[in-house]
């Protein structure tokens, strides 16, 4: 098996169940229509940060930790590993459905923004949200697989991912701050970018031991 065709088994899944993509829409828009009742707008810059972190840190957790865990659920994690491919194969594979994931849930949340409180779209919040999905992608789907054969991994995936990705998002809000005043904070984009390195730096190093099971 080749890893074409791993990582097409995990997009057919995806299409074919949805379950992480719907699991992580549903955050989203539940917590815009929570924003569309408790202010009137997000012309304060604090109240736009808010809204658009918040809904993409957790979203992201919620479509990470439903890939790994449905394979844990369904008993197919171990008939996996017995595939003539390196174990890392299964998570770098989780790992780029994932990104796409995460990118389609970090375009709703900005177009969300846009259309429900007039934030400007500009070229530098596209750059913020592209680095912040690509920490999310990863650092979610390790998280993901490291709380999957948890009993509680729904309760366990935000408590790893958050911590992990804490210097993410404070780069990310400052970062953010700058692109709706139109401007470009260099120093906060290097760190995001600095950050996703480490993030699949480390990815690399612990995939041949995050889905090794009992």
């Amino acid at each position: 098996m080749s890893f074409r065709a791993l990582l097409w088994k995990d997009v057919r899944r995806e299409m074919r169940g949805r379950e992480s993509l719907q699991a992580g829409l549903v955050l989203v828009g539940l917590l815009f229509v929570l924003y569309l009742f408790a202010v009137a707008d997000l012309r304060d810059d604090r109240l736009a940060v808010v809204a658009l972190w918040t809904p993409i840190l957790y979203g992201s957790a919620a479509l990470a930790g439903r890939g790994t865990a449905g394979e844990v659920q369904r008993g197919t994690l171990a008939l996996l590993q017995s595939a003539p491919v390196p174990v890392a194969w299964h998570g770098w594979s989780r790992t780029l459905v994932n990104l796409v994931l995460v990118a389609i849930l970090a375009a709703l949340a900005l177009l969300l923004g846009a259309a429900g409180f007039l934030l400007p779209l500009s070229p530098a919040l596209w750059l913020v949200a592209g680095l912040a999905v690509v920490g999310l992608g990863v650092a979610g789907s390790l998280a993901g697989a490291l709380a999957a054969q948890a009993r509680a991994s729904e309760v366990l995936m935000p408590i790893l991912l958050v911590p992990v990705a804490a210097p993410l998002v404070q780069a990310g809000v400052v970062a953010t701050f700058a692109a709706l005043d139109g401007a470009l904070d260099r120093s906060a984009l290097l760190l995001m970018l600095g950050y996703d390195l480490v993030l699949v730096g480390v990815a690399w190093m612990l995939w041949p031991f995050a889905l090794e099971t009992d």
